[in-house]
C-alpha cells in the first residue's frame, strides 16, 4: 500500500468513529484540524475534557444530628472516616461488622445487634448500648470509659483485657472461671 492510501483509510476510519458521537455532546469538547494531504478538516473530540464525574469530592449525604444512619451510610463512613462519633445507630443489625478503630464516642447503639461484631482498639466513651446483643463481641483495647451497658447481653464478649465474659453476662463482663468474691470466713475460737 502506497502512503497516501494508508492515510486515506485511517482518515475513514477515524471520521467513522467521530460520526458515532453527536456534535452537540455537552461532554466532549471539539476542536477542528486540516488535513493538508486531503484537503479536509476533521474534528476530533477533546481527551482533556472530563467526562466521568468526580466521586471522590462529591459530599456525602450529612444526616442531621440525632438522625439514624443506614447501613450504607454507616458502610461509606468506614470506607473513609471511620468516625461515628455522635452517631444514631439504635437498632440496627450490624452483626459481624469491622468496627475496629473507630471513633464512637457518645454513639447511640440501643439495642443494636452487634453479635460478633469487631470493636477492638475503638473508642468507646460513653456509648449508649442499652439491650444490645453484644454476644461474642470483640472489645479488645478499646476505651469504654462511661459507657452503658444496662441490659446488654455479653455471652463469649472478648474483654478489654482479652478475657472472655462468661454464658450469662448481662450489663458486665462476669469473667469465665473467675470466683465469686465470698466473704472471708472468720472463725471465732470458743
Amino acid at each position: 500500500m502506497t502512503l497516501k492510501l494508508r492515510s486515506i483509510i485511517k482518515t475513514c476510519l477515524f471520521l467513522t468513529i467521530i460520526a458515532a458521537f453527536p456534535a452537540s455532546s455537552p461532554t466532549l469538547a471539539q476542536e477542528v484540524y486540516a488535513n493538508p494531504d486531503l484537503g479536509t478538516a476533521v474534528s476530533t473530540p477533546d481527551v482533556s475534557a472530563t467526562t466521568v464525574p468526580d466521586t471522590k469530592k462529591a459530599r456525602l449525604y450529612e444526616p442531621k444530628p440525632g438522625e439514624k444512619l443506614s447501613f450504607q451510610q454507616i458502610a461509606e463512613i468506614l470506607r473513609t472516616t471511620r468516625i461515628l462519633a455522635g452517631r444514631n445507630l439504635s437498632g440496627l443489625n450490624l452483626a459481624g461488622l469491622d468496627l475496629s478503630f473507630c471513633n464512637l464516642q457518645g454513639a447511640d447503639m440501643r439495642g443494636s445487634n452487634l453479635e460478633r461484631a469487631n470493636m477492638m482498639g475503638s473508642n468507646l466513651e460513653r456509648v449508649d448500648m442499652t439491650g444490645a446483643n453484644l454476644k461474642m463481641a470483640s472489645f479488645y483495647q478499646s476505651a469504654l470509659t462511661a459507657a452503658k451497658l444496662d441490659k446488654a447481653a455479653l455471652d463469649g464478649a472478648i474483654w478489654i483485657d482479652k478475657s472472655i465474659c462468661a454464658k450469662g453476662s448481662i450489663g458486665e463482663c462476669i469473667k469465665i472461671g473467675a470466683k465469686s468474691e465470698q466473704p472471708a470466713q472468720v472463725h471465732v475460737a470458743r
